[in-house]
Order: structure tokens, then C-alpha cells, then sequence
């Protein structure tokens, strides 16, 4: 029998924050073309927390972004 065991305290190595910089790259690119600092800097400490909290996917990142996209860029929608 195989334990998964979720470790909310692993440090975030290359390929994770690769993942995170190209998915907010690409959110912000899709969603925020007149962005602001500030809400570029919420979305980024978002995704963070989120995979922090044990989100690890793209799928599971952007799903759970999806409100604070329409929050933070509602004429988008």
C-alpha cells in the first residue's frame, strides 16, 4: 500500500517555480493585458500560497485563480 504523505513545507525548487512563473506569465498575458503592479504582485503571492496549500498542477492552479482573475479584470468577462 502506497502512503502519500503532502509536505506543505517543501521549498518550491526550479521546475515548480518554472511552473508558477510561466503559468503567471501566461494568466497575465491572456487576462491583464492593462495590469497593474499591484495586481500582478496579488495574483503572483496567490499562486504561491495556493501551491503552498497543495495545489501542484497548472489545472488545479488556474481553476482555483479563476475568481480573483474575473475580481481582479472584470471587463474581461
Amino acid at each position: 500500500m502506497s502512503n502519500t504523505y503532502f509536505d506543505d513545507q517543501q521549498e518550491i525548487g526550479p521546475l515548480e517555480l518554472k511552473l508558477l512563473r510561466e503559468l503567471l506569465a501566461d494568466m497575465l498575458r491572456d487576462r491583464y493585458r492593462r495590469s497593474s503592479a499591484a495586481d500582478e504582485l496579488a495574483l503572483a503571492k496567490e499562486l504561491v500560497a495556493l501551491f503552498e496549500a497543495g495545489f501542484r498542477t497548472r489545472e488545479e492552479l488556474k481553476a482555483m485563480t479563476a475568481e480573483s482573475i474575473v475580481r481582479l479584470c472584470p471587463e474581461k468577462f
